[in-house]
């Protein structure tokens, strides 16, 4: 008995070696720096320098001129030394820095002058609440500057109430 076998042969075939792929650069290579380059990176190139963008221009309120307006005459009061006012419709929160000598009952003869002036500089304003305590000077001042920036009065609807409690604390 003779056996056989065959065994099937096939020519082995190479694949074919991947191409490199080498990427051309877009733009110019930067110049070496100091510092020891990290292999396989490459820095970016440096970007020139970009002016900021400026911030946005807001046109003063109506309540805004109308409250300097108002701030400008009561300073002219020759026992204040500055004011700041703040206008929600017919209503002024006026905070004054007094000059030193101004005290007691002659301090409420000026703030009637400072009510007298308000009135007859706007003629809209019905209601006049003034203070010359430094505290509240300071935070009348800052509503008056967020509004002076754009924001609305109904931003500081609360702090203006309870500004206007601590000035008329009956009421």
């Amino acid at each position: 008995m003779i056996l056989t076998s065959m065994a099937g042969c096939k020519t082995a075939t190479k694949k074919p070696a991947p191409a490199r792929y080498t990427p051309t650069p877009t733009r110019p290579a930067p110049a070496p720096s100091k510092a020891t380059p990290t292999p396989g990176y490459t820095t970016p190139a440096p970007t020139a320098p970009t002016a900021p963008t400026p911030a946005p221009v807001r046109k003063p309120t109506t309540e805004s001129m109308r409250a300097s307006r108002v701030a400008t005459s009561v300073a002219r009061i020759p026992e204040v030394n500055k004011a700041t006012v703040v206008i929600s419709g017919t209503t002024a929160l006026v905070g004054v820095d007094m000059k030193a000598k101004v005290q007691g009952t002659h301090e409420k003869d000026v703030k009637k002058k400072i009510e007298k002036a308000v009135k007859d500089t706007d003629k809209s304003i019905t209601r006049v609440y003034v203070t010359a305590d430094p505290d509240l000077y300071k935070r009348i001042d800052n509503i008056a500057r967020g509004i002076s920036e754009g924001r609305p009065v109904s931003e500081f609807a609360k702090q203006i109430s309870e500004i206007i409690k601590r000035i008329t604390p009956g009421m």
